[in-house]
């Protein structure tokens, strides 16, 4: 068929046509009614396919970053190939960036930071196993980044991280855009809403919460690729080891003062120079941090005790069958007790959650006894005054008038 259809493109009538593939006219005519077919091209698998959208985002962050350092962190990953292909893929890599000609929208300088976590799965942190998280935020006009490793996503955490990044920038930003994360957005039934705890800490620090288009997550583009440069030129060297979360920030942020002086290839400029620019811009930091704790109602048992993730702490008696506002610290296993008043009443040190134990203080056993010796004096008094009144008083006997006898003990007292 595609053989007849290249003979009537060369000027040939449907009877030669025939007369040259020995065909008769009307298969001939069939044929060259239907449109030629391509031949369906097997496509073979690379070992590097999986490995591709790593590359592209170390070489489009960094054009001039170094191939074996690629290659070896290609290897730590699982990839089995030869280093020849990597090294033709970061050429090809290269050449599209070179050549590219790209319309490209910039944030004016201090205008938005964008925000990201990035998830490293379960890690050996401070001794045990646990998830591993970093904040992300990127200035968008100059690109410089903060990072801060947590084990935990939780809206405190976020909040807390974002106090860390304002300090760390020495400003804030006009607006900050975020993803659909549960603890900046939630959907009313019509309407993305701000989480509420959100939308006061935006008003405090003096910014916009922003959320990115549904299915367009290169809007927040400059924070997306950063990722991806920092988990495979950062991460890869502390992968599956045996981490301890300060000392972890404090290489990250070291690592971050040492990029910052790279050149960017799109403005041949690096981010410490734009920053310089960028920061006189930025709104300046409050006078007061925002409080970004959890607020943990708390009642106090007859034991004058609370009880928070099953372990049990002693409060003065005076709290007993009150409701006392419990705030866990963010980075320091710490509660902070507050009355009903908001008067803090003391930071107490937790155990492990679940582990149940039960603490009391010295001074809450003092208080606790004098006020238990002190009820039993009172009770002893108030069953002596009741018969005394009784035998004194017939007419309570025939009546039972509860009144006679609270009037007589207010008396007596």
């Amino acid at each position: 068929m595609l053989k007849a259809h290249e003979l009537q493109a060369q000027g040939l009538t449907q009877k030669q046509i025939a007369e040259q593939l020995g065909r008769t006219d009307r298969t001939i005519r069939t044929w060259l009614k239907e449109m030629p077919r391509e031949r369906k091209k097997t496509v073979r698998k690379s070992k590097l396919d999986e490995f591709k959208p790593i590359i592209e985002a170390l070489v489009r962050e960094n054009p001039e970053i170094n191939g074996a350092k690629i290659y070896e962190n290609l290897v730590k990953k699982g990839f089995t190939g030869k280093s020849s292909i990597v090294r033709e893929f970061i050429t090809k890599i290269r050449k599209e960036e070179s050549q590219k000609a790209v319309i490209r929208f910039e944030t004016e300088p201090a205008h938005q930071a964008q925000v990201d976590w990035i998830e490293f799965g379960r890690q050996y942190v401070n001794g045990k196993l646990k998830k591993l998280f970093a904040f992300v935020m990127v200035m968008g006009y100059s690109r410089m980044p903060f990072v801060y490793f947590t084990t935990r996503m939780d809206s405190a955490t976020l909040l807390y991280c974002h106090i860390k990044a304002f300090e760390f920038f020495g400003g804030i930003p006009d607006e900050i855009l975020y993803d659909n994360m549960k603890t900046a957005w939630y959907y009313d039934g019509e309407h993305w809403q701000t989480n509420r705890q959100l939308a006061r800490f935006a008003y405090h620090y003096g910014f916009i919460p922003k959320r990115c288009k549904i299915h367009r997550p290169e809007t927040k583009g400059k924070v997306e690729r950063f990722n991806q440069y920092f988990e495979n030129n950062f991460f890869v060297d502390y992968d599956n080891r045996t981490l301890e979360l300060t000392a972890l920030n404090e290489e990250a942020l070291a690592w971050i003062k040492r990029i910052a002086d790279n050149k960017l290839s799109q403005f041949n400029q690096s981010r410490n120079e734009r920053f310089v620019y960028e920061k006189q811009f930025l709104k300046q930091l409050p006078a007061s941090s925002f409080d970004v704790r959890d607020a943990i109602p708390l009642i106090v048992n007859r034991e004058s005790c609370i009880t928070y993730k099953t372990n049990k702490y002693s409060v003065p008696p005076v709290f007993i069958g009150k409701t006392l506002t419990a705030k866990p610290f963010v980075e320091v296993e710490k509660l902070e007790l507050f009355d009903s008043e908001g008067v803090s009443i003391r930071i107490i040190d937790c155990a492990p959650a679940g582990s149940r134990q039960s603490f009391m203080r010295l001074e809450d056993r003092d208080a606790i006894l004098a006020a238990w010796e002190k009820g039993l004096k009172r009770d002893a008094f108030k069953r002596q005054a009741k018969k005394t009144f009784k035998l004194s008083n017939p007419e309570y006997v025939a009546v039972r008038n509860p009144v006679f006898y609270e009037q007589f003990l207010m008396g007596a007292l």
